[in-house]
């Protein structure tokens, strides 16, 4: 039996368009996999010197001096970045924060993706000059395995070949993005230190991070003169993920990457910020893909 999700991401152009992001995850959850949203990164690279430091508990101004952790954390950023920021809840409603600097910042650390289940993601790009870089993070947990004994021989029903349906469709809000790209890394049974099933107790990889036994990554659009359409258009059925059938996925993340343009004749159109994507995330083993697969 499969199990879907459609996930909700929230992308604001400014502070008064919304606009959405419905990304369909399955897995057969009979088997224990799971896949889920579970970090986002933003970037917003600036030249400016002038800065401004913010209590991302409180939204205050405060000083990156001031240790005091019940005060929360104080994040400094440029002021042109102002209104970059990403917000992501659970389904209990805890959330995090992440502001636009100059270097990659994540909802979590790498070795904490694994434990994060996000039900919501707000992706606020307020800044006028545009240039933010931002990343959804998908996290996979593969199967474990399940024994049918038949006589004297003993086989293990989940090995055999895996494959990914993923999609991503909806418009290039203003010609705004420079670049889209997909991407994925996955560990591998019997390749590199990791080389059994994922056991029951297994609800991440070893110290947090996917042993990188195989990636794949795909640039969506971009990267050459004339190539940003005003529409975003990406398939890719049945996609392998592994070569051999005892080789069965581990632990895999797969992220869906976004830069703008930047520059300060740019600027960010306020009419045409609104930006819809949908798609689908989907992990089958071959003989129980479902039609259309």
């Amino acid at each position: 039996m499969k199990q879907a999700l459609l996930l909700w991401i929230f992308i604001l152009g400014s502070v008064a368009a919304r606009a959405d992001v419905a990304i369909q995850t399955a897995v057969d959850n009979t088997t224990a996999e799971e896949l889920y949203l579970c970090n986002a990164s933003l970037r917003h690279p600036t030249l400016q010197v002038e800065q401004e430091c913010l209590n991302l508990s409180t939204g205050e101004v405060c000083s990156p001096l001031d240790s005091d952790p019940k005060k929360g954390a104080c994040v400094c950023r440029a002021k042109t970045n102002y209104g970059d920021q990403i917000i992501a809840w659970n389904k209990d409603e805890d959330y995090a924060v992440v502001i636009g600097s100059n270097d990659w910042m994540s909802l979590f650390s790498a070795q904490d993706s694994f434990a994060n289940k996000l039900a919501r993601l707000d992706i606020s790009l307020g800044s006028e000059n545009l240039g933010a870089e931002y990343s959804v993070r998908f996290c996979y947990l593969g199967p474990q395995e399940v024994l049918q004994r038949q006589g004297t021989t003993t086989t293990d029903l989940t090995e055999g070949k895996y494959f990914v349906d993923v999609s991503l469709a909806g418009s290039n809000y203003n010609q705004a993005l420079d670049t889209v790209g997909f991407s994925y890394q996955c560990d591998y049974r019997y390749r590199g230190n990791q080389s059994g099933p994922r056991k029951k107790n297994e609800q991440g990889p070893s110290k947090g991070v996917v042993e990188n036994d195989d990636s794949v990554s795909y640039t969506i659009f971009g990267n050459s003169p004339g190539s940003r359409p005003g529409s975003v258009n990406f398939l890719q059925r049945a996609l392998s993920l592994n070569s051999s059938a005892s080789q069965v996925p581990r632990f895999c993340v797969f992220e869906f990457k976004f830069k703008e343009l930047s520059g300060k004749n740019l600027g960010r159109n306020t009419n045409a910020s609104q930006v819809n994507f949908s798609g689908k995330l989907r992990i089958c083993k071959q003989g129980s893909c479902p039609s259309g697969f």
